[in-house]
Order: C-alpha cells, then structure tokens, then sequence
C-alpha cells in the first residue's frame, strides 16, 4: 500500500521529517509496519522548472524547428530548440534543464541541433511521464512563477512509502489510520477529519428503502443518497492525490469514494439511485445459479453462499468485494445512494477468493474494517461529494446497527507483562503507550495490573499476551535482552519420522538428485488428467483417493484439492525447468498425500521421483540418448542397496495395471518383503507428445513407510573367505515373455550358499536371433568358504542350473 507524507501531514504533524523521510521509515519498520520503498517524488523532475518564452523565432536551419528565448529563473535568457508548434511568446512552459534526467533514463544535455546550440528541453506530459501522449508541450497557467521548480508548481513535492502491512493491522491501511500509529511511535497528537456539510436535501429514507436480511454477514449498514450531482472529471488536487498512490481517477464521484477509503480505510460505493428497481436496497444471500455482472463486465454465476447488495429485483453488488455494472455511476448519473457498511471479514474473503476477484475494497474488508468509522465515512464522502460534483446531500440517512460492537475488557497484571518481556517494565510507560494506542486502561490493585479496552478499529488485541506484544514494540524490541536457555532438561530427541525423511533425502541427494518441495495441495482437474484411473495406483501398492479433499477456502483455483500423489506437483517442477531450458535433471520429493476413510481422514508419506535427459558428456563416443528409466531404476537400487535392503525384486505389472501416465511396455512395480511398495517407468508417449518433451523422460513414486520399514538396519558381518572366488558366463535365448529378473532369481536359489553375486551384464535383441527372443547374459561369482572349488564341483553347478532353468523357463543355452 502507498501512502503519501503530505497527505498524512494533514492529520499528523510530520512537516520535519519531510527532509529525511528514512528516519519515519526506520520508525514505522521497527514497529512492525514494514517500509518497502521510499518514492521522493521531486527527485523525478530535479532540474525541471517553470520557464517563460520572452521571443519565439524560427530556426535558421529547419523549416519545422522553433527558437525560443526562455527565462527559466538562472540570471539569464535560454536559448533553446523547440520541435513543438502549440507555443507562442508569452507562454509560461516547463524547461527540463541541462542534468535533468526525464522517465526512460531521458538525460538531458547542451546539444547542437541543426548547428544551434540548444540549453535544454521545452516538455510535453509524455516527457515528463504526466500522460500516454500529448500532443505538444505542456502549457502552464499564466501564473505560474518562472523558475519555481516544477515539483513544487505541480505538488510533487512529496515523499511516498510503499508499505507491507500484516493482516492483523488492517487499522493501518489508510493515511488516517496509519498517522493514529504515528502518533503513537512518535508521541505527537493527531487530528480526526470531521464532515461538515449542509443537508438540505429530501430524505434518502424515503428516496430508498433499505432492509439488512443477513445481518450476520453484515452487522451495520448506513446509506445516505445525494441528489442532483453532476458527473465529470476530478479536479486536479483529487486526481494527484489519488495517482500518488497508484490509483486512476474514473470521475469525480467514484474518485470521492477512493479517497476516502484511502483516507479513513472505510470501503463505499456509490449506485446509480435510478437505476435501483423498486428504489430498494436489499442485504441478503445470493440466489444458487444467479448471474451477476461487475463495473469490468465479467460475468460470474453465484453459489448462493455469498452476500450480495439487492435492489427490487436483481444482484446490484457483491457485498464489499465489487459494485455491479447494472448501477454503476456514468456521466448519466444525477442520484447517487452512498453505501457505508461492515462486513463481515470472512464472508468477504471467502467471497473474494472463490471467485478471484481482489480489488482494493475486498482487501480492507478480509482483514477488518472500523463498524464504529462507518457513518463518518459516509458523511466525509458526502461533503466531498457536495464539493467537487455539486448536490444536495439527504437530510437523513440509514443506519442499521442493532447490535453496538463492544471490544472485551482485557485483565493483565503487571507479573504476567514482565514475565513474557523477560525485562522489567515501567508501570508508568505502559499506561502511556496504551493510551498512545487509543485504549481505555483502567489501574486494578486486585490484579496488580490494568483493565484494558481496546478500541474498536483493533480488533486484533483480544488477550493479555496482545498487549504484551503492542508493548514490547512501541517500547522498541531492542530491550528484550538477549539471554541463553538455562538447558535445565535435555533437549527432546527428533521424531523418528523427521530423522528417517532426512536419511532418505540425504541418500538421493548423493545419488544425484535435487530436493522439490511443493504445497500440499493441487488442482484437482489437472492432478486427475495426470493420474488417469486411481484404481492402477493402488494395484501397485500406492493406495491413492479417486478425488482430493476439498479446501472450503482456497487461495486460488490450482490449490483447491489436498494432493493424494506428490507427481502432479513434481511433474509440473519437471515442466518449468525443463521449459527454461534445462535439458537433464533428477528430482525427488518426499511428503505426505491425504485421503479419506471410513474412520475419517488420513495420510500418508511417499517418495517420487522424476529423471530426464542425460548429461552433457564430452567423452561419449555415441551420442545415443540412455533411457533415463535405466537410471532411475538404478538409483532406487542403490538407494535400497544403502538402506540395507535385499530381499526386493521388480515385478512387471499387467497392461490394466500400469498407471495411466507410465508407458504400458516401460513400467515395474518394486516387490519388497511381501508387498508391493510402488512403481517406476517411462513417461507415457501421449504426455512426451502433449508437452512437446524430446527427451527421455521416467517417474516413480513410492511408499515412505514401507521403504523404511525396520530402518537403521544393522549390517550382517562375516568374516573374510582366504579361498579364491571363481567367475561364470551363462547367456539364454530368453522369450519376450519372460522377465529376465525371474531367471536371475532362479539363479540364486539354484545357486545356494556358493554364490555370492549375480547380475545382468548384456541384452541383446535383433541379428540373426529369433524374433520374440532376446539374448540376455548373466555373471556370476562363487566361493566357497571351505575350500578352493574344484573344477569338478562347478561344472556340476553349471550343469543343475542350466537344466533347472531350462525346465522352468523354456529356454536355450546359447
């Protein structure tokens, strides 16, 4: 939020910080009410001052250039080259001098042009950044004082802070709220806008009929109608106050009612009083199914959950989020009916956030706005309104307040204040800065302390630690002294959920890959178009809810659901870096994925993993890309291999199984003590083609808990055989049919105690083999810790394997 110094001027007195606006900043941050940006908006036209053209003549050399002689205010005449041709002598102009730097890093300097030496600049608004185009310089009020500086002619003359505001301090989102709070920071009294203006017009009671039916929603409601207004631009004090705070001017009526939401941080609208049917305002709920219109014109279709503005017969508003287009104010308008409510703040922002819509007024009503400012509000807008669009304000007006807000009174004893300050504190400086906040202390020798009241617009401090908290930083947190923990106890052990995550995201980061770490919750229409069928997830031991739990209040519609599987949001990280430009990466996330039961909600803890592309090797003597599956799959191995983990085998699922976004041919399902615990494969060819992916790209997600079931394993020591081991090559002509990984299984159980490795060291396919068939090659290495082995004993092995697995698997020795 912006806020202007001259603006605040008006209700605090901060004249002598103007010159070193850094020391309020300073001030207000270490309060808490962060400043982002320091804007002098003089610094914009140093160098840029009122001149007058004393002669006007041509340009000896360009038909289309004129030479001027300007007084700016330096002691002598200027001479300088003008492209314009709105300008004559006489004119009082804006001279951009030599040094001044114009919007779009603009330098000016003494130049030739066409021969002529030219002192400066004679500017338009587009040069000085005033305006979108112009169509000449800009001509000044005659006036206007030759050599005043043009920040100062124009009221820029003016320092503006862009500030972070915490939600919890919603009473500072307005140049009236926030000179309250330095005030207080500073000491200094602070004056209140007052409304004051004559009421001869008829009775807005009578002119609308107003009825609250939702009063819940909207606990006070006041509207007061001006007659006989005259739409138009605003005057230029109105507009430049608005700019300096980044707001347009739309016409002199709506720009009265952004002022004083500015001004006060009370939201208003302003309806078209004739264009309310049945001259009714109607508080109330939305109809399921209705339509409604905004002032943009977009078109949004109701819930009927939320509160809407009525007249006889339609929607006119949704309830401090927008205005409706079917009465907003045009140059047409001649009746105005001012609306000044307090809405309820999570009904705005539940509104707010369903339907995206984030304007200036839903952001003061979602974070709590003054009930008790809402009718002054309404009579400051009136007397502008009376000012700058002329009128007759209502001699009366509504006020629907059946319920008077009342702040608790707050018992706080002056052990307890000392005690969480960890510092003594002077009784006397907490009754000061209290009554610096604006509440009500009241001394209590029972409680040994106070009696507090806080005002209405903060609604924030509702217990004694609150205070605690408004004390310790208006008395400046640099007296919390700085003190170690006695350690009486020692420290609680980390939970072993949190100790075994760090394990195994410590294991994948040595294997090469990088840490993701999303929200735990997505957007359901893209999760479901990724996941496809939830039913093939859980066939691989990944039990995983058809549809997310939805969020009552998301903040946007790509986090409406909590996840139930972490590779929608990590196949989306994949996306992003892969667009940026990153050809090869590995990533995992670990975290949990929610679901539903009959015994209420749950979750659960996975893996996933993605891999693409491989990388840039200057070596490599083929430029063949290695399917990236094969690496995945092998940093699952060694990660098992690290955890101590060996009875797991990969087992390929069947066609109906594989999960929709896995290629059908390219997918295995890891086998682990029993069960199965998840799966791995290729992206599926139809996301490569969506996605326009050239590289090879592989996934795989797995169960937490089942992964580190039983972890820290303790590794099995045997002693050291002194006998040699003996290697063998057996290579089968295996059928497509059988996986490769049930011979090598064979292999081991026919092997017994002697072998003490095995693995795949060759697959080939194509040549002369018979089609359907593939060569696969196995080594394997025996011991034996008796004694040597005897060329005998393992011909014999060599033997019973190679019938063992000719029986069982119907294949060839090759």
């Amino acid at each position: 939020m912006k806020i202007s110094m001259r603006w605040l001027n008006d209700y605090v007195d901060v004249q002598d910080l103007m010159a070193a606006p850094e020391k309020l900043a300073a001030k207000l941050t270490a309060a808490g009410i962060e400043v982002e940006q320091i804007e002098n908006l003089a610094a914009r036209f140093k160098s840029v001052v009122v001149g007058h053209i004393i002669e006007k003549g041509q340009h000896p050399n360009a038909d289309r250039l004129s030479l001027c002689q300007v007084d700016a205010g330096q002691g002598k005449n200027l001479q300088i080259v003008c492209g314009a041709t709105n300008h004559k002598q006489g004119d009082k102009v804006v001279v951009a001098l030599p040094g001044a730097v114009l919007p779009g890093d603009f330098e000016i300097k003494l130049s030739k042009i066409r021969n002529v030496e030219s002192y400066g600049m004679l500017c338009s608004e587009k040069e000085l950044g005033l305006a979108a185009e112009s169509p000449g310089i800009m001509i000044l009020p005659k006036d206007a004082k030759v050599g005043t500086p043009f920040a100062d002619f124009m009221g820029f003359d003016d320092v503006v802070f862009e500030l972070s505001v915490t939600p919890n301090r919603a009473d500072c989102l307005s140049h009236f709220g926030l000179a309250r709070e330095v005030g207080a920071l500073l000491g200094r009294g602070y004056e209140m806008p007052l409304a004051d203006f004559k009421a001869a017009g008829g009775s807005s009671k009578k002119f609308i009929d107003l009825e609250v039916k939702n009063s819940d929603l909207c606990p006070r409601y006041a509207g007061r109608a001006v007659f006989k207004v005259k739409v138009g631009p605003s005057p230029d004090w109105l507009k430049s106050r608005l700019e300096k705070v980044g707001l347009k001017s739309i016409n002199n009526i709506v720009d009265v009612t952004n002022y004083v939401m500015m001004e006060l941080g009370q939201p208003l609208h302003a309806f078209d009083a004739d264009q309310l049917a049945g001259q009714k305002i109607i508080v109330d709920n939305a109809r399921k199914g209705e339509k409604f219109q905004s002032l943009d014109g977009t078109e949004y279709t109701l819930a009927g959950d939320e509160l809407m503005i009525r007249d006889g017969n339609r929607p006119v508003a949704l309830a401090g989020v927008v205005g409706g287009l079917n009465s907003g104010v045009t140059e047409k308008t001649e009746n105005i009916f001012l609306e000044s409510a307090h809405f309820l703040r999570d009904a705005v922002r539940r509104t707010a956030r369903k339907l995206g819509i984030e304007t200036d007024s839903s952001y003061r009503f979602s974070r709590g706005t003054d009930p008790e400012g809402v009718v002054l509000a309404m009579n400051r807008a009136c007397e502008l309104i009376q000012k700058v669009a002329g009128g007759q304000i209502g001699s009366d007006y509504h006020d629907f307040y059946p319920h008077r807000h009342s702040h608790p009174v707050i018992a706080i004893s002056h052990s307890y204040l000392e005690e969480r300050l960890g510092y003594p504190a002077d009784k006397k400086e907490f009754e000061t800065w209290m009554k610096r906040l604006g509440c009500q202390t009241k001394e209590s020798k029972k409680l040994g302390g106070w009696e507090v009241q806080a005002p209405p617009y903060r609604w924030d401090l509702e217990a004694a630690v609150d205070l605690v908290e408004e004390f310790a930083r208006l008395n400046g947190y640099e007296h919390v002294p700085e003190t170690f923990p006695p350690l009486q106890t020692s420290p609680a052990p980390h939970g072993a959920q949190y100790v075994q995550e760090n394990h195994l995201n410590d294991l994948l980061v040595a294997e090469g890959y990088l840490q993701a770490i999303n929200y735990g919750f997505y957007n359901s229409r893209g999760a479901a178009q990724f996941l496809g069928p939830t039913e093939r997830l859980k066939s691989v031991g990944l039990p995983t809810a058809a549809q997310g739990i939805a969020i009552k209040n998301p903040l946007s519609e790509d986090t409406d659901v909590m996840r139930t599987s972490l590779l929608p949001g990590l196949f989306k990280n994949f996306l992003h870096n892969y667009r940026h430009g990153l050809e090869a990466g590995r990533l995992f996330e670990t975290g949990f994925v929610f679901g539903t039961s009959d015994q209420g909600y749950h979750e659960s803890c996975r893996t996933a993993l993605v891999a693409w592309g491989q990388p840039i090797d200057l070596w490599a003597t083929t430029k063949t890309e290695r399917p990236a599956v094969y690496d995945l799959k092998g940093s699952i191995e060694n990660l098992l291999a690290k955890l101590l983990i060996t009875s797991y085998q990969w087992r390929k699922p069947k066609p109906e199984e594989v999960p929709s976004f896995i290629h059908p041919g390219q997918a295995a399902a890891l086998f682990m003590e029993g069960r199965l615990i998840g799966v791995l494969g290729t992206l599926h060819p139809s996301l490569n083609l969506e996605h326009k992916l050239r590289h090879s790209v592989a996934v795989g997600e797995f169960s937490f808990a089942d992964l580190m079931k039983g972890q820290p394993r303790l590794p099995k020591a045997r002693s050291i055989s002194k006998f040699p081991a003996v290697e063998r090559d057996l290579a089968f002509l295996v059928p497509d049919s059988v996986p490769a990984e049930d011979i090598l299984k064979e292999i081991r159980k026919q092997s017994g105690a002697l072998l003490e490795e095995a693995w795949i060291f060759d697959v080939f396919q194509g040549g002369n083999l018979e089609k359907g068939h593939r060569s696969v090659a196995y080594k394997m290495v025996f011991r034996d810790s008796q004694g040597t082995l005897s060329e005998e004993a393992l011909t014999q092995l060599q033997k019973k394997l190679v019938e063992g697995i000719q029986k069982r698997f119907n294949v060839q020795v090759r």
